[in-house]
């Protein structure tokens, strides 16, 4: 039964209601498909029934004349389907009377106080937004890459342009497979609206369902179904990027319809293969970066041209070097010469100038090419969240802190709840010594994830740092246990029990890390840290020396990593350090506890 209150917020005429709070039209308690700029039509008129309204007071609030839009069309779609959904005819009305070149009237009786239309919402332009995961319908794995592929294309295709922000992948892929409520989730994410989406493969048909929400007053803004052959994907995501676009009222350019437009490739096989590498190597562990690197190369196999399948080739081989998955020598100049390709293919592309950087920076320690291709990629995009995350790293490591947490900064401000963003703030702030920054900052990160690994060994890191030892041992264990035993955090225990003056827990550990190592590919540079942590100094500058001669990716840490302070006096250690092309710095040299 309607309350009260509720009922002192609905219109009737005829067989419909209007509910003033949500701005659902239902015919006999039956809920009618309608929203954007006819419900705002009907509202307009309904604000003053039995009188004209213009076409040019329907411009003037509906459509701003800084909309990129064709309104004499649009408004006569929006009164279309307002007509539809009504069941009226223009030549013989009973709700909408045309007056020609002029304007509209409704005409049929209206019960129910107008006074509260002034607090319904308005179409309003939308300055941020947020694309949550696609749902996979089918539950089937072997189309999940789909739908991630869709929900990626979505955010790529829209943040392009200058009129609205976007969350970044890393930020609403943390919503992936939760039961959501998108206003919680908008206000959570402080955007205007949210879309949802539903992705069903069936043979070669893609069914795709869309509603764009308001996220301040919950309004339905728009809502499609698509049914198209999978074939037709390209087609479909450029369709929804448009309709996404004006349902948002972005003030689109002739330049911003091209973006939204703009293909890599025109082989929907290619494509696909392509989505199916992204997604593989989204997982971030060997099986998926290898599994990742086969798709890319099948991509280009059926296309030689596509640029993206390139830098998605470099960046599978440079993360399976700088996990520590493989030797860097055995990946990075892969990585590196894919690179190189998508830029010969397409110079505007920021990822593929990002990625370039990325090898210029940890493998060929060519500092002033990585600066610049960093620099390059952000004029591309100044909105790549990512691209300021890794020129922040390259700031750190070249001993500009400042900078650096400018950079770290900036990505935060477009990407405010990645867990890998937040955590490498944590790290630049640990390697700028501002240890207790550190310590806020990795606690942060755990609030929104516990069992993040990475910020747990920075969080381990800095306790250590700070001299709370048990701390720090339960922490880094934590972050051992999470990571499946990365070697990084085996020495960073090592070292934290030698500074606890725990030396024989120190040694044992040790050897085991040791063992580790003959067993399978363990970095040089964790081996070097734990010797350092045991007072073996020797032995550690003979790791730095073959982590030097192999060109080991995490030498880059080498100037500014502050459990490598006992070597800084030490010659040979300062050779290598020159040999990377980084200077000794003799703030380094202080602990900054």
């Amino acid at each position: 039964m309607e309350s009260p209150a509720s009922a002192s917020q609905t219109l009737r005429f005829g067989v419909f209601d209007l509910n003033l709070r949500s701005g659902e039209l239902r015919k006999q308690g039956r809920r009618i498909r309608l929203e954007g700029q006819p419900v705002q039509v009907l509202v307009k008129l309904l604000e003053q029934p039995g009188e004209l309204v213009t076409r040019e007071d329907l411009r003037r609030e509906l459509w701003p004349a800084d909309t990129f839009v064709n309104f004499e069309q649009s408004l006569n779609a929006a009164v279309k389907r307002l007509r539809q959904a009504l069941g009226d005819s223009p030549s013989n009305p009973r709700f909408i009377e045309t007056l020609a070149r002029r304007g509209y009237r409704f005409i049929a009786p209206v019960s129910g106080s107008t006074q509260d239309l002034v607090s319904l919402p308005r179409v309003r332009a939308v300055e941020s937004l947020a694309v949550l995961p696609f749902i996979n319908t089918e539950s089937d794995p072997e189309t999940e890459y789909l739908a991630d592929g869709i929900t990626e294309s979505i955010i790529n295709h829209v943040s392009r342009l200058a009129s609205v922000r976007v969350m970044a992948r890393s930020t609403v892929f943390r919503y992936k497979d939760k039961t959501l409520d998108p206003r919680a989730v908008g206000r959570k994410l402080n955007v205007d609206a949210v879309l949802l989406g539903r992705v069903q493969q069936r043979g070669d048909a893609l069914l795709v369902g869309t509603e764009l929400v308001d996220v301040p007053n919950g309004w339905r803004l728009w809502g499609e179904q698509y049914n198209r052959k999978l074939a037709d994907i390209f087609a479909l995501e450029e369709e929804m990027s448009r309709e996404i676009s004006e349902k948002l009222r972005l003030k689109l350019s002739g330049a911003d319809r091209t973006l939204l437009a703009k293909r890599y490739t025109e082989s929907t096989e290619a494509y696909q293969e392509y989505l199916k590498g992204r997604y593989h190597i989204n997982r971030l562990n060997e099986e998926g970066l290898k599994t990742g690197i086969e798709y890319f190369e099948r991509a280009i196999d059926r296309d030689p041209n596509y640029a993206l399948a390139y830098t998605g080739l470099a960046d599978a081989y440079g993360l399976l070097g700088f996990i520590g998955l493989a030797r860097a020598a055995e990946v990075m100049p892969k990585s590196k010469e894919a690179a190189r390709r998508a830029i010969e293919i397409d110079d505007g592309l920021a990822e593929a100038h990002a990625s370039l950087a990325g090898i210029f920076k940890n493998y060929d320690w060519d500092w002033a090419g990585a600066e610049r291709e960093y620099t390059k990629a952000l004029e591309l995009d100044p909105r790549y969240a990512n691209g300021y995350r890794m020129l922040a790293s390259y700031l750190a490591a070249v001993g500009r802190p400042e900078e650096s947490l400018r950079a770290s900064r900036a990505a935060l401000e477009l990407d405010p709840f990645s867990l890998p963003t937040r955590a490498e703030f944590a790290y630049n702030l640990y390697m700028s010594r501002r240890y207790e920054e550190a310590m806020d900052e990795a606690l942060r990160t755990l609030d929104l994830e516990p069992q993040f690994a990475p910020a747990q060994s920075v969080l381990g890191s800095v306790y250590q740092q700070l001299g709370r030892y048990d701390e720090a041992t339960a922490t880094m264990s934590r972050a051992r246990d999470l990571s499946g035993a990365h070697p990084a955090t085996l020495a960073a225990l090592v070292q934290i029990h030698a500074s606890a003056g725990q030396l024989q827990t120190a040694l044992d550990q040790l050897k085991s890390l040791e063992e580790l190592s003959a067993r399978q590919h363990v970095s040089s540079f964790w081996l070097a840290m734990a010797y350092t942590g045991t007072g073996q100094l020797q032995a550690a500058l003979d790791q730095i020396q073959r982590a030097y001669e192999e060109r080991d990716v995490i030498l880059v840490w080498l100037g500014t990593e502050p459990r490598f302070d006992a070597l800084r006096a030490e010659p040979r250690f300062v050779e290598i350090l020159r040999g990377i092309g980084l200077s000794p710095r003799a703030d380094t040299a202080q602990s900054g506890r």
